[in-house]
């Protein structure tokens, strides 16, 4: 199967993504509502009759479902190698271990805000405690790995400097 999907993969892909754009125009034409939903904006008033119409759940059905296909098989297949490859993997394994770990300090660190012009936001959308760790610790795990990619980046550029 692998070698399969990596000779005809990008082919076969291609060839789907085409029959699906052709059937999803054909679906718009030919649709009763499509003069309708055309003519609405004509005269640059927007008509909110308009966001009644379906002409589109095709189009953005079958984009969500393509994108849960590839998510579903992005993580299958990086699943399986990593079980086929476990040695290969550890690295993999680590990063991931060392980035929960991150997570998990900036989580149990944060600081929620109880005034302010960040608490205001937060009550206006209704964040529930959690939630506002969650987005704090989040920050913190960009932050610390923007950090530690930018540490790399000088410490290989030192390393290289004395090779």
């Amino acid at each position: 199967m692998y070698k399969f999907l990596t000779k005809n993969g990008q082919s076969i892909s291609f060839i789907v993504g085409a029959l699906l754009v052709v059937a999803f125009y054909a679906l718009i034409v030919t649709s009763s509502d499509y003069e309708t939903f055309t003519a609405m904006d004509a005269d640059g008033i927007k008509d909110k009759a308009r966001y009644g119409f379906g002409l589109f759940d095709f189009g953005i059905g079958v984009t969500a479902l393509l994108i849960g296909i590839g998510a579903f098989l992005m993580l299958g297949f990086g699943l399986f190698q990593s079980i086929t490859n476990i040695k290969g993997s550890l690295g993999a394994v680590a990063g991931l271990a060392l980035i929960g770990i991150i997570f998990a300090i900036g989580y149990s660190t944060t600081q929620l805000e109880t005034s302010g012009a960040v608490y205001d936001a937060a009550m206006k959308f209704e964040l529930a405690d959690g939630t506002r760790k969650f987005v704090g610790g989040s920050i913190m795990t960009g932050v610390a790995l923007i950090g530690l990619a930018s540490l790399g980046i000088v410490v290989s550029e030192i390393r290289n400097f004395f090779k």
